[in-house]
């Protein structure tokens, strides 16, 4: 019962976050400070944030969490707290077939943002661990990288989030 309840709260989370719009299926940035770039671009005048170039710069000086398995390639998970923003806000990019990246072994596949106002502790967790235990399963991988359009991926993760 309570494990319905959570996966409920998330999925709300995750629809209201993560918008069609904030979705990049092709990326066409030369290195990851430019995919970032590329990424946040569809948040500049969402009206959940409020002050966009506050939330660039929080999350440009950030450590990434790279995550992934050697199978996939790279994704980079770009994520902070900030006051910049009214709710939690999450975009996501990826590379056909990969972005090599100096000294990584590993061509850089995806990249996910996510912002969070202070008082979203727990869906922060949340998201930031589901987002990195379906990046790092092979299939579920694939099937984001495969996705053909913004709702197939939020689908993917959706269902990947119910495992």
């Amino acid at each position: 019962m309570e494990r319905q309840r959570r996966l409920k709260t998330f999925m709300g989370t995750l629809s209201t976050a993560l918008l069609p719009k904030d979705i990049h299926l092709s990326l066409r940035a030369s290195n990851p400070g430019d995919a970032l770039e590329e990424v946040l671009s569809s948040l500049r005048g969402d009206k959940r944030v409020g002050d966009w170039a506050e939330l660039r710069d929080t999350l440009a000086n950030g450590s990434p969490i790279d995550c992934g398995s050697p199978e996939s390639g790279m994704i980079i998970l770009h994520h902070r707290r900030t006051p910049s923003i009214s709710g939690m806000v999450l975009a996501a990019g990826r590379f056909m077939p990969g972005l090599p990246v100096q000294g990584c072994d590993r061509p850089l596949r995806m990249i996910f943002v996510a912002a969070i106002p202070e008082s979203l502790d727990n869906e922060y967790l949340r998201v930031l661990g589901a987002v990195s235990r379906i990046c790092g399963d092979d299939h579920s991988f694939g099937c984001l990288m495969s996705a053909p359009d913004p709702g197939a991926f939020i689908s993917i993760l959706e269902e990947g989030c119910r495992r």
